[in-house]
């Protein structure tokens, strides 16, 4: 390994009040925490079914972890991916009136550290052996080395460049890629562009979503990558994270390298 790459230090977190969980969870000591996505009753068909055991996985935009963890229950020895810091979130520059970027920018900056808690107090407390790597999704080091599986849980329309994201994660498996993402059902390879001029500029969820990709759109990604497709399959999740929750169809797809 290059002198410069190396795995984030551990924190020692035991306030859960300082953290923001982007899953739901149910921790040891602790009553059931989270708020955004609860997959604890489809996490099977979220990870795609895929057997995990024996395998280094690579969760990338792990957020509060419970992707890792849920792997690593199953498993995987994974390292856990996310950026390197807020300065690397993504958002729709609005041009609206009324738009205030200093805002937006400092609503992030308090997200990203409890989030980045939440992790680490999940982490101790499921007694977790994942690595963290904290950096940049278009240059990922090859130091952080090979992986047999690459995870993307509803990260690639949260990216201005979701391809080259895509791209740069997936070079380093040497086997498989899972996506889990809301996909519509519409003929041909299209990506649609999310933001509208209509939308609230000082709304959060305005900046923090780019595209949505159909199936073939990702299909088509992943075969230009060298993937062939192994499973695709639309299961409905629990969304806590708008008003009111409710479930919302997502597509796992599966795929192979091709050797």
């Amino acid at each position: 390994m290059t002198a410069d790459f190396k795995y984030a230090e551990s924190r020692h977190v035991t306030n859960v009040d300082e953290c923001r969980f982007y899953h739901h969870m149910d921790l040891p000591g602790l009553e059931e925490v989270g708020k955004g996505w609860d997959l604890r009753k489809t996490i099977d068909d979220y990870l795609g079914r895929f057997d995990f055991r024996g395998k280094r996985a690579l969760d990338v935009g792990t957020a509060s972890g419970f992707l890792t963890f849920e792997m690593e229950k199953r498993g995987a020895d994974v390292v856990s991916f996310d950026m390197g810091s807020s300065a690397d979130w993504q958002l729709v520059p609005f041009g609206a009136k009324g738009f205030d970027p200093a805002k937006m920018r400092a609503i992030v900056d308090k997200a990203v550290e409890p989030t980045r808690n939440s992790y680490w107090l999940a982490h101790r407390l499921r007694q977790s052996r994942a690595r963290v790597y904290y950096g940049d999704i278009y240059n990922i080091p090859d130091e952080i080395g090979q992986f047999d599986v690459v995870l993307f849980g509803m990260v690639l329309p949260h990216l201005r460049d979701p391809f080259y994201a895509l791209a740069q994660s997936a070079r380093l498996s040497r086997d498989a890629v899972i996506i889990t993402q809301q996909a519509p059902k519409i003929p041909g390879p299209v990506a649609c562009f999310i933001p509208k001029a209509a939308m609230d500029p000082n709304n959060l969820a305005s900046y923090n979503a780019w595209w949505v990709f159909s199936e073939d759109c990702l299909r088509e990604m992943l075969a230009v990558l060298g993937f062939r497709i192994e499973s695709v399959t639309r299961k409905k999740h629990l969304c806590t994270g708008r008003n009111p929750a409710g479930e919302e169809e997502c597509l796992t797809m599966v795929a192979r390298r091709v050797q």
